[in-house]
């Protein structure tokens, strides 16, 4: 499972652990909680927090990302802690094995993902077959609206249900709570809310 996660620390600062916490996660440097929300439009699933920035409290950084739905896991730290011994606290974290440095997967890794053809792949991506090739073939891709909501859907799925064969499941089923249609279906045609949706409601237990 891909796991995204970042560190927050205060800007301007260089911790002597920052060297691990990149090992983990993405580093954000934060000055206020204007700053926290732009990090929770990035949909962590984990988020390193350290307890010790002196221009942010701790209690309101807590709130704020608590209420990001669905909530990342908050892991308090202090990044001021020798580096040994943060990277002991970090490794002893089963959930942090399995991030990939914030990084998202590969467009062939999200089309074996999906199940899906390479035409079906530039269809929801609504770029031209020929495109999709180029960026299969290692062309760097253009970040468009479809692309992140592509990469968007796959954290949810992965995040939701436990193993890709249930991924697969999911979206090439029909769905009673999407009217019978398969979510799969859904994506071709650019419904990317719905399934969102769909997702979000099994995530909170309100699944039928």
């Amino acid at each position: 499972m891909i796991v995204r996660a970042v560190a927050l620390k205060e800007e301007g600062t260089h911790l002597p652990a920052e060297g691990v916490l990149a090992r983990f996660a993405d580093l954000r440097s934060i000055r206020s909680l204007k700053d926290l929300e732009k990090v929770k439009q990035e949909r962590p699933d984990i988020v390193l927090l350290d307890v010790r920035m002196p221009g942010l409290d701790g209690r309101e950084a807590v709130e704020v990302l608590s209420r990001s739905r669905p909530a990342p896991i908050l892991v308090l730290i202090d990044a001021k802690m020798q580096p040994t011994a943060l990277l002991k606290q970090l490794k002893s974290l089963g959930t942090l094995r399995a991030t990939r440095h914030g990084r998202p997967p590969s467009l062939a890794q999200i089309i074996r993902l999906l199940d899906i053809s390479q035409e079906v792949f530039s269809r929801i991506l609504n770029v031209s077959a020929r495109t999709a090739h180029r960026w299969l073939k290692g062309t760097r891709p253009r970040r468009t609206r479809e692309l992140n909501r592509v990469l968007e859907i796959v954290a949810l799925l992965e995040r939701t249900l436990p193993n890709d064969e249930a991924i697969r499941s999911y979206l090439h089923h029909a769905n009673p709570s999407l009217e019978g249609e398969r979510p799969i279906d859904l994506l071709i045609r650019g419904e990317f809310d719905r399934v969102s949706a769909d997702l979000q409601a099994v995530q909170e237990g309100v699944y039928v």
